[in-house]
């Protein structure tokens, strides 16, 4: 059995909302495996960008285990989570977030430089370099975002978020922005470079038929996240 990257213990999560407290995440508890793709459907609302938020260290539990690539966040300090992001994650979102003055191989470098590597200038844009040529954007080294159609875009990111090989991939609708057939391209690639990689997904979205690609699914529903089987799950 592979390593669980991510194994949460009846994680909870409770924010003031004006004068009322929101039980948004309830009693989560599951695991998923290094190399293993899980998507996370449900509606809006249910609380699964919150789960993304708290495996990210980006919100803490408010009660419960979190322990993601070996280390409990739900007890580190910012300065640690700090660390164990760069370290350990890579995350894609649906609307890009490409830094616009920076070209294809740029975004993507800065990632390894940030991630402290200890690579050379050369080494890293030959890495970015090869990390573009992934995911089939080797003749769009140069471009700017703005000269980049949206699904060009992703993938960028796709290839930023991937570069450093992390332990674990959180992504956040990462079709949201795209057609079908475009948002199908870039979940194909990001599976694909997962499993070649060894890199778990969390992937939350709406689209059932891409959901139905991941290795496993699971739904959130009024925060409470329980096992689905695909054909439970209607097209």
């Amino acid at each position: 059995m592979p390593e669980a990257v991510i194994q949460t213990e009846k994680a909870n999560l409770e924010l003031m909302s004006g004068k009322s407290m929101l039980h948004i995440l309830k009693d989560v508890t599951f695991k998923v495996a290094a190399g293993e793709v899980t998507a996370v459907v449900g509606p809006s609302g249910s609380g699964k960008t919150s789960l993304l938020m708290i495996l990210g260290g980006l919100e803490r539990a408010t009660t419960g285990k979190v322990v993601v690539a070996g280390q409990d966040i739900s007890t580190a300090n910012e300065d640690q989570l700090a660390i164990f992001r760069r370290n350990n994650l890579g995350i894609l979102f649906q609307n890009f977030q490409l830094i616009p003055s920076m070209t294809a191989l740029e975004n993507v470098a800065l990632a390894l430089e940030i991630a402290e590597t200890g690579e050379s200038f050369r080494e890293i844009r030959e890495h970015a370099a090869a990390a573009l040529a992934e995911v089939g954007l080797g003749d769009r080294l140069t471009h700017l975002p703005s000269a980049l159609s949206g699904g060009e875009q992703q993938r960028v990111a796709l290839a930023r978020a991937m570069v450093t090989s992390p332990k674990l991939m959180l992504a956040d609708e990462p079709t949201g922005n795209l057609d079908q057939d475009t948002g199908a391209l870039v979940i194909d690639l990001m599976f694909n470079l997962a499993r070649k990689k060894g890199t778990a997904i969390l992937l939350i979205t709406h689209d059932r038929s891409l959901a139905a690609k991941a290795d496993r699914m699971l739904t959130m529903n009024h925060g409470q996240l329980t096992e689905t089987t695909k054909e439970a799950v209607p097209a």
